[in-house]
């Protein structure tokens, strides 16, 4: 890689840690990654560490076949859970994710540590959704989003390729804008807003035809995965050997949670583009997502826990709520965002 792509890395990774994770002289910051995570990107952030005057600690293992707690058995449990209590910021790029693993949660219980999941980041990926964006202006309208969606009750969401789907909303609970750091807590990438519809209200089509992952056979998809929806739960799967390999591993948990709809999740980064990497493609700018599976318990919902997790990408979203459109064609039309989005766009040096 070019000299220059490489000091770039190193300016997002600073970017990520000074900026969003808020990075302070003295602090602990754990890094965790697999075989599977960019090296390149690991040791820039540890670089970043250092230049911040904080103390860098890598932890590193083989990749995990599995994610969520379903990646457990392959975890050196107790010294990574030791060290990740003790920390006072986690960033993992791990490629098999931590995320909604048996240490994870008992770190998010702790309620002390600073954590960002960033699963899979690679140095194209950092340049482009961290080091390349005006931070602030991002949150700014995230946070405008959240607040309109936040409004509506009622939504429904359509797509071109067949999604068709009606749910409410409950207002006591929250509506994330990921990466905006402001204390102890989990964290996600900038350029995502998410929260969990009531459960039983979600009903109707939803097609997958941007990316799944897991499986990790899938990623960016050749032919889309119809999910049939009631109440919240997906009773039928439709589609090629895509649909097939999905629902299989669906069925291989033996886990009813895990045809239960999660989440759901604007994407909003305008460097983002579909690339197979679930944590990228899901903040696609207009795109929508679903998780399945296993639920935070941050997003005060009903799933609960489930053996593992997966997300599901749907291209090119039209969203309209109580107020009108608030996503047309996979463009934000409210009248809130429209110029808000635009300023967002044209500061992006991507």
């Amino acid at each position: 890689m070019p000299g220059l792509y490489s000091a770039e890395v190193l300016e997002s990774a600073h970017k990520l840690l000074k900026e969003i994770m808020k990075v302070q002289q003295g602090e602990t910051v754990v890094i965790t990654a697999d075989t599977g995570s960019d090296w390149q990107v690991i040791e820039a952030t540890v670089q970043a560490a250092k230049l911040l005057k904080a103390k860098p600690l890598l932890l590193w293992y083989p990749m995990p076949p599995h994610v969520g707690k379903a990646a457990d058995p392959y975890l050196p449990m107790k010294p990574l859970e030791a060290a990740l209590k003790n920390a006072d910021v986690w960033v993992e790029f791990n490629k098999s994710w931590l995320l909604y693993s048996t240490p994870w949660d008992r770190v998010m219980e702790q309620g002390t540590v600073r954590y960002i999941c960033l699963v899979g980041m690679d140095s194209e990926m950092l340049v482009r959704t961290i080091g390349r964006i005006n931070i602030p202006k991002l949150l700014e309208f995230q946070e405008l989003l959240a607040e309109i969606t936040r409004e509506s009750r009622k939504m429904r969401i359509t797509t071109p390729a067949g999604t068709d789907v009606e749910f409410e909303n409950d207002p006591e609970r929250p509506i994330f804008t990921e990466g905006d750091v402001k204390g102890p807590g989990d964290y996600m990438l900038v350029g995502q807003v998410d929260w969990a519809p009531i459960e039983e209200t979600i009903n109707g089509t939803i097609v997958f035809d941007g990316s799944v992952w897991p499986p990790q056979e899938l990623g960016i998809l050749k032919n889309p995965i119809v999910l049939e929806v009631e109440n919240g739960t997906v009773t039928k799967i439709r589609g090629a050997w895509e649909a097939k390999r999905f629902e299989r591993w669906l069925k291989s948990f033996n886990d009813l949670n895990m045809f239960r709809i999660a989440h759901l999740s604007y994407g909003c980064n305008p460097g983002a583009k579909l690339t197979g990497n679930i944590l990228e493609d899901e903040r696609v700018w207009g795109a929508v997502e679903w998780g399945l599976g296993n639920q935070a318990e941050s997003f005060r919902g009903k799933v609960g826990s489930a053996k593992s997790h997966t997300d599901g990408i749907c291209l090119n979203a039209t969203v309209k709520g109580d107020g009108g459109y608030i996503l047309k064609d996979g463009e934000y039309v409210h009248p809130k965002l429209k110029k808000l989005g635009e300023d967002l766009i044209d500061s992006t040096t991507v």
